[in-house]
């Protein structure tokens, strides 16, 4: 079980990062992804496999006037 956005979510661990961003939200472009407290790069997302007990926060950027 991984904790998203403060939330218990089961599941995930085994997978990567850009497997829970495909699952979790379909603007991709837009999003910033935290992993443990530290902030993720793009390339990352594919190679970065979650494990038990990770904590994932997604941050989604929303531009208006």
């Amino acid at each position: 079980m991984i904790i998203l956005n403060g939330e218990e979510t089961a599941n995930m661990a085994g997978k990567t990062l850009a497997d829970l961003l495909q699952e979790k939200t379909d603007m991709m472009q837009n999003v910033v992804v935290e992993l443990n407290g530290k902030i993720m790069h793009r390339e990352e997302l594919a190679n970065q496999t979650l494990s038990e007990n990770d904590h994932v926060e997604l941050i989604s950027f929303v531009v208006g006037g």
